[in-house]
């Protein structure tokens, strides 16, 4: 049984007869006659007699036209709900992120999209301690996500959309810095707070110390990146800090400064390769008109 036969049964019982139900099918009368007996005869039963007026259902026949007219309406609305999602007009997207770059810039570009496709679902995916953005993407968990750049997997596509500046914060009672820069040359003289192995800032921190000729001295570990500051404020060492972080962290008495030469990170849109899904795609080119925009504003003064 499928649907092609439960709707040449339904347009008999709406229009009394085989010849009208062709007529408003546009089908020929007798391959619309041959496909009521094929279904009559899988399920083994008549399921109209004919009548002088035309056709009239028998107890069997009276029996399918619920579950028939239910089966009908179901395909009606799966049509519907595939069409909402490759129109944007429905439909979902799971985004990976990690916490800070879910706050900026991950946010601003949710709430545009959002803006354009208000029936579409986002869910904001933290790929958590024991995962990171691009394996939930390679094992098709996420088909889109915001991380720090360049990709580990050159399987993946990716685009940037920002630089992500890290500044130094000096605790409350460090002694007033009387330049507005610290040389990072002299970072290994301060005990650092700092995320574990394998975050964005520990590794930028490591990579450019390491080209200096030393090793940050790291005196306590936070596995949640975004804690860091907290800990600078209560005096337990120095960090590098996100600019949000930063702002946050002066606004509660500590120390913020630049670095000399500048420290920072490149972030951007991470996605599979390949075909995307209507609502990834469009997601993704938001991102890149975003991106377009930006970089053809000129100069600020």
């Amino acid at each position: 049984m499928d649907s092609r036969q439960l709707r040449y049964f339904l347009a008999v019982v709406e229009n009394g007869s085989v010849t009208r139900a062709a007529e408003v099918l546009y089908v020929a009368q007798p391959a619309l006659s041959q496909s009521l007996r094929a279904l009559e005869s899988e399920l083994g039963v008549e399921l109209f007699r004919r009548v002088p007026r035309g056709m009239e259902l028998t107890e069997a026949g009276a029996a399918l036209l619920g579950p028939a007219r239910q089966v009908m309406q179901s395909s009606l609305h799966a049509d519907e709900i595939v069409r909402g999602i490759a129109t944007l007009e429905n439909g979902w997207l799971d985004v990976a992120s990690p916490p800070d770059l879910a706050v900026d810039p991950l946010a601003s570009l949710v709430a545009r999209f959002r803006a354009r496709h208000h029936g579409v679902w986002v869910n904001l995916v933290d790929p958590g301690p024991n995962a990171d953005v691009e394996s939930l993407l390679r094992n098709a968990r996420c088909e889109v996500g915001v991380d720090y750049l360049p990709a580990d997997d050159d399987k993946l596509s990716t685009c940037v959309l920002g630089r992500r500046r890290l500044l130094l914060g000096l605790p409350a009672e460090s002694p007033q810095m009387e330049s507005p820069t610290f040389p990072l040359d002299r970072l290994s003289e301060l005990p650092l707070i700092a995320g574990p192995r394998g975050t964005a800032v520990r590794d930028e921190v490591e990579r450019v110390c390491a080209q200096m000729g030393f090793r940050p001295r790291v005196v306590v570990e936070v596995e949640h990146e975004h804690n860091v500051y907290l800990l600078v404020e209560a005096g337990a060492g120095a960090a590098l800090l996100t600019h949000a972080e930063a702002r946050r962290a002066e606004r509660r008495g500590v120390q913020v400064v630049r670095t000399e030469p500048e420290l920072g990170h490149d972030y951007g849109l991470v996605f599979r390769a390949g075909p995307l899904s209507p609502a990834a795609r469009a997601f993704v080119e938001l991102g890149m008109v975003a991106t377009d925009v930006e970089a053809n504003q000129p100069p600020s003064r």
